[in-house]
């Protein structure tokens, strides 16, 4: 006779096995989760965004992974568009939990895994400070080009050498306009010691999020922070990293309060901030948004955001250009017809560049650096390319599925700027670039973007201008196949730097 504690364990067994496939029943369709685990056994731990590619042309442009929490992929333009454009305001908000937990140290702070009054807030205090300095009195080009003369600093004394990394220049380059911009001040080449291990935590951090599987089981069954090394795997080491970038960022924003004249004009992120709040605090306005720990968090969103994506895509675009020189030659030829040689180039510049912002645009296509973008969740139910969507469901719109498209872009593996412009090569092609979409799409478009844009035109036009880059002697053509990660990184490659005569 069987026991009845057996008994009572396998009906408990077939209920849970029920109530768990009729759950998967709501979602879309997609590759058939097991219980407890979802599709963790069949997720591939490197180039998961061409799994979902793949999986897309099975299930369709719209379907659910189990990890094991269910989450909604999203891999094409239209329901893209249709959920972040027509649907902006359900899809305003992001996941909450443990994984959004791990960026933050004030609950529901920064700008990236915020949601509600303090999103809404943070972003537009971000955006306007960001305007002013851009559109208004051109501090940020200011301080880019600040940068630029420090990264021909370094290149002009390797100009000699027959191999160059091009990787810790820009990123060097790339971590001083953020710094200016949010800090107000400038790392030396030969005295960043602080910035080598601010970067470091912060690739760790990138590393231990976005590749273990243990993050995403914390995330569903929290409980698990509590047992010994999944939890420290998966939630704990990566938190530690989180504290070593808050803690720089806190002992700045100190240091800023000991030296602030309040009623001068700010210079950057940081005391704008800290002159709106104490503006508020004179008028005896609610802080219940804007607070210090807030700016905290926001100060770390934006290096998150802003510092790994704007690099990568720099080391992309020399090795674009290195393994097509005869777009370097022709890009060239522009900028010497446009900007000539005598005078640092400008954003007013751009619009008589065509051909050169077509370069600019194919790179980030090409690049498609972003390999996961940051979900949403829907605060109602809601339908997306004809499958229903539960409130509070996590959706990641795939962008890299976009970028990649071969309906979307013709021969997408080619480099090949010419398809951002029309026949005549000055026309820019609308169509095209109504599809590239590296910075997402609707109210989380990123915050940062025109920021981005500026970076990228100005730091790639004045290396151009100055410097060709070509294979070392003897060498062979670097290999184009990125490295998987939170980032497409390229393989490091070295490469022949030449001033121009």
């Amino acid at each position: 006779m069987i026991p009845t504690w057996i008994l009572v364990l396998i009906g408990y067994l077939i209920y849970y096995v029920y109530n768990f496939y009729k759950k998967v029943a709501k979602y879309p369709p997609g590759p058939t989760p097991l219980p407890l685990i979802g599709n963790l056994h069949q997720v591939e731990t490197y180039n998961t965004h061409k799994q979902y590619e793949r999986w897309s042309k099975v299930y369709g442009p719209v379907f659910t992974v189990f990890f094991p929490a269910p989450t909604v992929i999203i891999t094409q333009l239209p329901e893209i568009k249709e959920a972040l454009i027509k649907n902006g305001d359900v899809f305003a908000d992001r996941p909450q939990g443990l994984l959004s937990d791990l960026s933050k140290i004030v609950e529901i702070g920064g700008v990236i895994s915020s949601s509600g009054s303090s999103w809404h807030e943070q972003r537009r205090f971000a955006v306007h400070t960001l305007r002013e300095f851009g559109m208004g009195r051109n501090v940020m080009e200011e301080k880019i080009m600040n940068s630029v003369e420090t990264l021909f600093e370094q290149l002009d004394g390797s100009v000699a050498a027959e191999l160059l990394d091009m990787n810790w220049p820009i990123t060097l380059c790339v971590g001083n306009v953020i710094n200016e911009l949010l800090l107000g001040y400038h790392w030396r080449a030969d005295d960043c010691e602080k910035f080598v291990h601010f970067k470091e935590a912060f690739d760790r951090l990138f590393c231990q999020m976005y590749e273990r599987k243990s993050v995403m089981l914390v995330k569903s069954y929290p409980w698990l922070k509590h047992v010994p090394y999944i939890g420290y795997i998966g939630f704990h080491e990566p938190r530690e990293n989180i504290g070593e970038l808050i803690d720089f960022l806190a002992s700045e924003v100190e240091e800023h309060k000991k030296n602030l004249d309040y009623n001068s004009e700010p210079t950057n992120f940081v005391g704008a901030y800290l002159q709106e709040l104490k503006r508020r605090e004179r008028k005896g306005e609610s802080n219940e948004n804007l607070t210090e720990s807030n700016l905290v968090n926001t100060l770390s969103d934006f290096w998150m955001a802003g510092m790994e994506t704007t690099a990568t895509t720099l080391r992309w675009a020399i090795l674009f250009l290195i393994t097509h020189q005869d777009v370097q030659k022709k890009m060239q030829k522009e900028i010497d017809d446009v900007v000539g040689r005598d005078r640092r180039p400008t954003m007013a510049d751009k619009m008589n560049m065509p051909y050169t912002s077509a370069v600019v645009m194919e790179i980030q296509r090409k690049g498609n650096i972003v390999t996961f973008n940051i979900p949403r969740c829907p605060s109602a139910d809601t339908e997306i390319g004809g499958h229903s969507i539960p409130a509070g469901t996590t959706v990641l719109p795939q962008i890299t599925s976009v970028l990649d498209d071969p309906e979307s872009f013709a021969n997408p593996d080619r480099f090949d700027p010419t398809r951002f412009l029309e026949s005549d090569g000055k026309t820019f092609n609308k169509t095209a670039i109504d599809r590239l979409v590296p910075f997402g799409l609707g109210k989380r478009q990123c915050a940062g973007e025109p920021l981005a844009r500026m970076e990228l035109f100005l730091i790639l036009v004045s290396l151009m201008q100055r410097y060709s880059f070509g294979v070392p002697k003897g060498g062979s053509m670097p290999d184009l196949t990125p490295i998987f990660g939170a980032t497409q990184n390229p393989l490091p490659y070295e490469c022949k730097i030449t001033l121009r005569a």
